[in-house]
């Protein structure tokens, strides 16, 4: 009889040696390519740049349009994050501001933020780049923004602090009507 226990209890260690350990294996494959935080896609939308017209640009101290960021997570966590602000520069000088109200962003889908960017066009004017690019029809910008926040996942069982930088560049075309405007953006998650 004591053999018997022994060889089961033998056994029974094995079997709980190797649930444990493909159980380790299998939460460190998930950590490795299910849950490893990637990359926010976003684009940025200058949708207000349709009322705008160049007269603007040359006689007002700022112009106010709409702007539309649009952020795809591909995460398998939610992003919560607190208010921010983009800063849109020209020429490495602060030219406008963009408030963006705190949110979050649902795991595996999109988000789309819409906030008023005030330009100051009276600092634009000061910068002689930037009258040139104005009468030449065109406004290469830089628009960019950290956001902090907090990543949830498993039902905000599992949380953690984490940053997106996002930086986007802009051509507003000033010379086409309706004023148009394209971008090109990356941002970087940070945890």
């Amino acid at each position: 009889m004591v053999a018997t226990s022994k060889s089961t209890l033998r056994v029974c260690c094995i079997s709980a040696t190797i649930i444990v350990l493909v159980t380790i294996a299998a939460l460190v494959t998930l950590a490795l390519t299910v849950f490893k935080p990637r990359d926010p896609d976003v684009v940025l939308y200058p949708v207000g740049l349709s009322k705008l017209q160049v007269d603007d640009f040359i006689s007002q101290d700022s112009v106010t349009s709409e702007m539309v960021m649009s952020i795809r997570n591909r995460n398998y966590a939610s992003f919560e994050f607190e208010n921010a602000t983009s800063h849109i520069k020209y020429d490495a000088k602060l030219v406008g501001r963009v408030p963006i109200v705190e949110g979050t962003v649902p795991a595996r889908s999109a988000f789309n933020i819409t906030a008023p960017a005030v330009l100051r066009a009276k600092r634009l004017r000061e910068n002689p780049n930037a009258i040139n690019d104005i009468v030449g029809g065109s406004l290469n910008l830089t628009a960019t923004v950290t956001m902090h926040g907090k990543m949830s996942m498993l039902n905000r069982l599992i949380k953690k602090r984490g940053s997106v930088y996002t930086q986007c560049h802009m051509t507003i075309y000033i010379s086409e009507v309706p004023i148009r405007g394209e971008s090109w953006c990356w941002a970087k998650l940070e945890m």
